[in-house]
Order: structure tokens, then C-alpha cells, then sequence
């Protein structure tokens, strides 16, 4: 008899304030899937290096700009721990991207296998310098499964289904903009599809008016602004044509974070810390 899968939310790190928004602390939410003893995360916020040396491995610009807190107690591995899950347990990690504050808590997980697109690797390793891209997250010995440009579809959408365990049915969404191989993820709950959209989108209340505003932040970090505005119209699509089908939410909106613990009867005791 094959394990049913157990998800839980948790934010893997605290930024503060998001400019033009009422946002006053940004969630850096992810997703922990359980299956038997074997534990899947999907991003990992930052790491412990970056909370013992967050001057040298965040810098002081980003400290102060975004608001980050500096709490060992938000990294995945000791909330993990927390919950009673040795790191040792958790097999593989499903990257959105590989900004500092979505995969930096990779080399907490040595042994596990990362799953991403192939242009976000390929971007990695690229000329082109970008700020959240810290080459110390990433070693030789790291263990990647990357995806290719598929045929797949999912609800009109490119989708591109992840090599893991059956009972867990995911898949990267490309949605680029923010980075070069930026993705969703895509995975059901139940009955019901969630998406979890990275940093596709920054606020779910503005980034879906029309027209839909540049917020300050994700323009300073977007490599292409034609490809995240492309991205946010798919999303604001599956949101007016599915939204009764799919769950979707984004990495800092800490509205959408709350409504994924609390509104779950299991409040979150460290997501106020900002």
C-alpha cells in the first residue's frame, strides 16, 4: 500500500516591508511534502550559512533594502526540526528559481536531488551577473534533475511533470520574467490544484489590476519585463477562469501565507517576527 502525501506551509525566512503595498512583512512561503518517512521541500528560503555570516553572505545593501531577518530559528532546517523531521529525510528540493532567498538553505540538504528548469541552471552558470545568485549555494557535488521544454500542458499552460514518487503529482510552470527559468509549481492537494507561483507576483491585491502595476521590487530584480508581464496576464487568466479549480499563491505575499496556516487551524508562532 503506497504512503498518502501530508503538506504543510511554512515560511523559511522573514523580509520586511514591501513598498506600495500595506504588506508589512514579507513571507518567504514554501511547501513541505511528506510521504512515509521521505520529505520533499519545495524551496528552502534562506540557510544556516547566511544566518551565522548574513553580513558577508547577504551583504549590508541587501540587509538593510529588504528587510531581512536575521533568525536561525526561520531556516528549514530548524523549523524541520521542529516539527520532529531530521534533514536527513528530506530526499529532494523543487526550486522556483535559484535567488539566495528562495534555494540559499541548499547546502543544508547536501544529499538531496534538486529539481528545476534547465534555463534557470543554465542562467546560474551564465555570464550575465545577477545580485541573488550566490555561486556558494551551488557545489560540484550537487545533485540536479533539470526539465526541459515540454509538449505538456496544464490548465493552457506550458507544464513540465517532476520525476518524484507517484503520489505526489507536480509540475514546473514556466512563468519567466523574474528570472530566466523561472517556474511555478504546480501540485494537487486533495481534490484541488495548488500553484505555487514563486515571485511571479508580489502582492495578490495589486499585481492583478488592470493595468497591472510595476511594483518597485520585482522591477529591480526582473531580468525581462515583457516576460514577467506575460507571466502575471497567464496567472490573472487561470485566476478569472480557474479559480475554483486551482489554490494559488506566491512566494511573499504574507496575506496568502497567513491563509495557509491560520485559516488551517495551524497558526504559524514565527511568522509575525518582522
Amino acid at each position: 500500500m503506497s504512503d498518502s502525501v501530508s503538506i504543510s506551509h511554512a515560511t523559511f525566512g522573514l523580509m520586511g516591508p514591501l513598498a506600495h503595498t500595506p504588506t508589512q512583512s514579507m513571507a518567504i512561503h514554501c511547501v513541505i511534502f511528506q510521504i512515509g518517512e521521505r520529505v520533499i521541500l519545495l524551496d528552502t528560503g534562506f540557510g544556516t550559512r547566511e544566518m551565522l555570516d548574513p553580513n558577508e553572505l547577504l551583504g549590508q545593501d541587501a540587509l538593510f533594502k529588504l528587510g531581512i531577518i536575521v533568525d536561525m530559528r526561520l531556516t528549514a532546517v530548524h523549523r524541520l526540526k521542529a516539527m520532529g523531521i531530521s534533514p536527513d529525510q528530506v530526499t529532494d528540493v523543487i526550486l522556483t528559481h535559484l535567488d539566495n532567498d528562495h534555494a540559499g538553505g541548499l547546502h543544508d540538504f547536501p544529499n538531496a536531488t534538486v529539481h528545476l528548469a534547465n534555463e534557470e541552471l543554465e542562467a546560474f552558470d551564465g555570464l550575465r551577473p545577477r545580485g541573488p545568485y550566490k555561486p556558494y549555494q551551488i557545489s560540484h557535488r550537487t545533485k540536479f534533475q533539470t526539465y526541459e521544454k515540454s509538449d505538456e500542458a496544464w490548465f493552457g499552460l506550458e507544464a513540465r511533470s517532476l520525476k518524484l514518487p507517484g503520489e505526489l503529482d507536480a509540475k514546473l510552470i514556466p512563468l519567466p520574467g523574474h528570472t530566466v527559468g523561472h517556474c511555478g509549481v504546480a501540485f494537487r492537494d486533495g481534490e484541488k490544484w495548488c500553484l505555487h507561483a514563486g515571485d511571479a507576483y508580489f502582492d495578490t491585491n495589486i499585481n492583478f489590476l488592470e493595468p497591472p502595476p510595476g511594483l518597485p521590487l520585482e522591477v529591480a530584480f526582473q531580468t525581462d519585463a515583457l516576460d514577467r508581464q506575460s507571466s502575471i496576464a497567464k496567472l490573472k487568466r487561470l485566476r478569472e477562469e480557474f479559480g475554483g479549480q486551482i489554490d494559488m499563491f506566491c512566494t511573499h505575499d504574507q496575506s496568502e501565507y497567513l491563509s495557509h496556516t491560520a485559516g488551517r487551524g495551524s497558526p504559524d508562532p514565527l511568522a509575525a517576527l518582522g
